[in-house]
């Protein structure tokens, strides 16, 4: 089935507007939590920087281990992958925010709540970064 995927120009394009949408979550950080002294850039490098360290190799591990266990698409493999996705995302905003908290004395229920909210906010900047990805020029056609 012939089709094609983003090029690095859309790969640029995605991580463009998840470092732009970091940069506003920083913000928030640094805002409930003034004594944050990182800027909001740092904060988004932080997590751009790890999103593409970590979440680029699990997500390909994660969409071949699911051929496996689901070799028909089906809603169990969606729900799976939707879960597992949430689910690093927590972790990897807990370590983000862990590096730029690490002096504050922030309770757990802020603390998760946090790194929450920000799993929740990388899936929404999924929709645009995901349509820029998309319309970008110098998509990799394939057969």
């Amino acid at each position: 089935m012939p089709g094609s995927i983003p090029g690095i120009p859309g790969l640029i394009a995605f991580a463009g507007v998840k470092f732009g949408g970091y940069c506003l979550a920083g913000m928030a950080l640094r805002k409930f939590q003034p004594a944050v002294t990182a800027s909001a850039i740092k904060i988004a490098g932080a997590r751009t920087g790890l999103g593409m360290l970590i979440g680029i190799p699990l997500s390909i591990g994660m969409t071949f281990a699911l051929s496996f266990l689901f070799p028909a698409a089906n809603g169990a493999a969606t729900i799976s992958a939707v879960t597992f996705i949430f689910a690093m995302r927590v972790l990897v905003w807990a370590l983000v925010i862990h590096l730029f908290t690490k002096q504050i004395v922030l309770p757990k229920s802020k603390f998760w709540g946090y790194s929450a909210l920000g799993a929740l906010w990388s899936c929404l900047l999924d929709v645009p970064g995901i349509g820029m990805a998309l319309i970008t020029p110098g998509q990799i056609p394939f057969c």
